[in-house]
């Protein structure tokens, strides 16, 4: 690894798609930018992978973020993916959004899903006949199969342009004091090394698995935030033909229902199709994900269906954190699975997920059966509940008794900071947040465009600075 400059123009900390669009955008001539992560580089993460070392860590952090192994979709939409985009007229989001499009891709190419906007009308009246709304966009899947050749690709291209450091753990940030330099990023390089650098600019993109760290951070230098509204829920697995009605139409459907109670509302998030659900690691929790790779191989679909309860039943993140903890323990820090049937009566799944499943080959046999509808808070058990009967008149399969639901999947950790429309943090010049990780966007296209913000930004203070 080469040797960390202690003075630089920008520190970016994490090497997920809003981290480096801000690298690629805020570098230039004679300016000097620094990428930390503290994961491991692309090929490290790849080789543990390929070992089946702990892939629930592994699949949650280092070079790529978490968006290396994902599902890989690509969302071109002003209306999802990002708490800012409204600020923005919508055309100029989705031209920023087409162009980190090509970029992401490198000339790769990938389908385009959901332009038949007769039958996306027709879905949203359905939807809205039965008290539900459809939320229709673009998405261009590139499948987890094809994500690392990309990233790696994006990979060459940031290095050009900065320095990039892997395994070095971000510890603090704090205001400078001297030589002229606004900021201080003092961190650990491997074997625990104190570092300190001295540097401009900080663009701070730490993603989901930062959210904590962030928090206690944002606290520190008293950054203006307000608390995350998490939403939790499980992953839905049936036969490969479960979603069918809605993947006729777009490649990762939103149904939305939104319940009496103000800000209580149940939703569909990353449909994976012919697809797995996977264990992964936030901060010592193991929750569940789920991918798919491009020729969506498998006989099995599924999708997260998450709920907040809003007033009724407020949820801070430190509840969800707890709760989280607490079914992790039921499981021996397992995933836990339940079969639908069982679900909706309240009765415990007892036999192996590999029994209990049928019509389709369960992504996680060895998951722990137990029972989610007493392990989650009743009010959020019975928005799932009735979620799940509205949805079925859309899409009948959905209710098959032998579905397979994977818990917890959690959704929205991260409290929403305040920033500028350059992504700056209020009053706290050269401070930047990007990123899943400041409750800011949810996703690889939201993340990126708000690094792409964050690095326009960088760049002009500094063509600014030599034109006068």
């Amino acid at each position: 690894m080469p040797a960390l400059p202690d003075r630089s123009d920008t520190v970016v900390v994490g090497a997920g798609p809003g981290g480096l669009l801000a690298a690629l955008r805020a570098s230039g001539r004679s300016r000097t930018v620094v990428v930390l992560d503290q994961g491991g580089d692309i090929d490290e993460r790849v080789r543990l992978r390929d070992a089946g070392s702990d892939e629930k860590h592994i699949i949650t952090s280092g070079f790529g973020g978490a968006g290396l192994f994902s599902d890989g979709k690509l969302c071109l939409s002003h209306r999802i993916g990002s708490t800012i985009a409204h600020r923005f007229p919508a055309h100029e989001v989705e031209d920023r959004q087409h162009a980190i499009d090509e970029l992401l891709r490198g000339g790769e190419d990938a389908p385009l899903h959901g332009a038949d906007q007769a039958a996306a009308r027709q879905l949203t009246e359905r939807a809205q006949d039965l008290g539900l709304d459809y939320l229709h966009y673009p998405v261009r899947h590139i499948g987890s199969d094809q994500l690392v050749q990309m990233t790696a690709a994006l990979r060459r291209h940031v290095e050009s342009a900065a320095s990039i450091q892997c395994g070095v753990v971000c510890v603090d940030v704090r205001p400078a004091n001297a030589d002229g330099y606004r900021w201080e990023v003092h961190a650990e390089a491997p074997g625990g090394k104190p570092v300190r650098l001295h540097t401009q600019n900080v663009v701070l993109a730490p993603g989901k698995i930062g959210a904590p760290w962030l928090r206690t951070l944002g606290a520190r230098l008293n950054l203006v935030r307000a608390a995350a509204q998490p939403k939790l829920g499980f992953r839905l697995e049936g036969p490969r033909t479960m979603l069918d009605p809605l993947l006729a139409v777009a490649t990762d459907p939103k149904v939305i229902w939104k319940a009496a109670a103000p800000r209580s509302e149940v939703r569909t998030h990353c449909v994976c199709y012919g697809g797995d659900v996977v264990p992964a690691a936030y901060q010592k929790l193991t929750l569940v994900g789920g991918h798919s790779t491009s020729d969506h191989e498998y006989d099995r679909t599924n999708t997260a269906v998450l709920a907040t309860a809003g007033t009724d039943f407020p949820m801070s993140a430190g509840q969800v954190r707890s709760l989280v903890q607490d079914i992790n323990q039921y499981s021996g820090d397992r995933v836990t699975a339940q079969s639908l049937g069982d679900f909706l009566t309240g009765t415990p799944t007892t036999r192996p997920v590999r029994d209990a499943a049928s019509g389709f080959i369960p992504s996680i046999p060895d998951a722990a059966p137990g029972d989610l509808s007493a392990l989650f808070p009743e009010p959020i058990v019975t928005l799932l509940r009735d979620y799940l009967q509205r949805l079925a008149k859309l899409c009948p399969q959905v209710l098959h008794q032998d579905n397979m639901l994977y818990g917890p999947a959690v959704e929205r950790w991260a409290d929403r900071f305040e920033v500028t429309d350059t992504m700056q943090s209020p009053g706290r010049p050269g401070l930047y947040l990007v990123g899943d990780g400041p409750g800011l966007t949810g996703g690889i296209i939201g993340a990126a465009e708000s690094g792409w913000l964050a690095g326009d930004a960088i760049a002009a203070t500094f063509t600014t600075a030599a034109a006068s």
